[in-house]
């Protein structure tokens, strides 16, 4: 769902430097209303980043062709909201809210959500993310070992439905404490059970979780900040009471620091860890790849109990709405510490071209490279 590739950047390319031309031309000439189907979109994506203070809610709207290993040819459509729930607080941080959807010819769609919403004083925080989705997948096994076997796996195709949710009360500006909850649905069809092949059982999984976080938090803007350090500590128990068959915990720790650099240039560093404690289903392992840490390995290859990953990117404006990253980062999967194996380790590094589409709201194309796969990924915000 979240991974999408070049052939958008191509599509979106000429009209969004034909956009930021205009821009400048725009601050010393009367703005004439457009005229025609071309003009209207250059008129839209000029204006998407101005701040509509009038609104309630900032709405905009992006799509376009898409392509990815995984899902072949498709198309993809994005909404990103921004809002505040005191507009009168001049203090109070933006929410924020992206909805996505996408289709491909290989029977892949889905739908999801991604949502931060301040309430007012900032008193409570609410995170949100759902998704649902059917998609040709890939299951290589469990542990470093299974999935360093690159051309041993099965085929399928998983339909998940998943949500998470934290809700968070301010203890006194920057430290949060608060409740998380956790529902993953995961159904296996199709699967080819050639001999020599690793199965993935039992083909249908709920996970429903819940339990306590803290959160430390000076960001000065959460979906994309130039400065200040994230830090959050979470555990979440899988109780048979809750429905669940198998039975286990999972704590997790994640550390984010932003520095600016010079001028446009942030270096932004994430530190993450997961571990997982009981009889943990194949899909509520640790997985390792994806749009968000070890970009270029494709998501689950690597699974396993516990999970380490870091990686540091630098975040440099070029010009007008622009900016490109480039980060290099590393992880391993691992059923318990001591068999965390340095040699193990999974390589990732990149680069992305970044277009502001709403103020300090980034969509990003990214290209990540690991020690033996590739992979371009289309999003909105930054990966952290």
């Amino acid at each position: 769902m979240n991974k999408y590739s070049l052939l958008l950047f191509l599509v979106a390319t000429p009209a969004i430097l034909q956009a930021q031309l205009k821009d400048k031309a725009d601050t010393t000439a009367t703005i004439s209303a457009p005229r025609g189907f071309f003009d209207n979109i250059m008129y839209y994506l000029r204006h998407t980043n101005v701040e509509k203070k009038k609104k309630k809610v900032d709405l905009s709207f992006i799509g376009g062709p898409v392509y990815t290993p995984e899902t072949s040819f498709g198309i993809a459509v994005m909404m990103a909201a921004q809002y505040k729930t005191d507009k009168k607080d001049s203090l109070l941080p933006v929410s924020n809210a992206a909805i996505y959807a996408s289709a491909a010819l290989t029977g892949f769609y889905g739908i999801g959500i991604s949502n931060t919403t301040i309430f007012p004083h900032d008193r409570f925080r609410l995170a949100l993310k759902a998704s649902f989705s059917s998609r040709p997948n890939k299951y290589w096994g469990i542990g470093y070992e299974a999935g360093n076997n690159k051309d041993n796996y099965t085929e399928f195709v998983q339909l998940t439905e998943k949500m998470l949710a934290d809700f968070a009360v301010n203890l006194n500006g920057k430290l949060f404490v608060g409740l998380c909850a956790q529902i993953h649905n995961v159904q296996s069809r199709k699967i080819d059970t050639a001999g020599g092949k690793p199965l993935m059982q039992p083909e249908k999984i709920l996970g429903i979780g819940a339990g306590p976080f803290i959160v430390y938090d000076t960001r000065d803007f959460i979906p994309n900040a130039y400065k200040g350090i994230y830090v959050r500590l979470g555990y979440r128990v899988f109780p048979s009471f809750f429905g669940n068959n198998a039975v286990f915990s999972q704590y997790d720790v994640q550390f984010d620091w932003y520095k600016k650099l010079w001028k446009g240039a942030v270096l932004a560093t994430d530190l993450y860890g997961e571990e997982r404690a009981g009889e943990v289903p194949w899909s509520l392992m640790a997985e390792a790849g994806g749009s968000n840490r070890l970009r270029g390995y494709y998501e689950g290859r690597f699974r396993d109990k516990s999970y380490l990953a870091g990686q540091i990117e630098l975040r440099q404006k070029i010009y007008n709405r622009s900016g490109m990253v480039a980060w290099v980062g590393g992880g391993n999967v691992f059923h318990e510490f001591k068999e965390l194996a340095l040699d193990q380790s999974l390589i990732s590094y990149g680069i992305g071209y970044r277009w502001e589409f709403k103020k300090r709201v980034n969509i990003r194309l990214d290209y990540g490279r690991g020690k033996d796969q590739s992979g371009f990924y289309f999003g909105i915000n930054e990966v952290f």
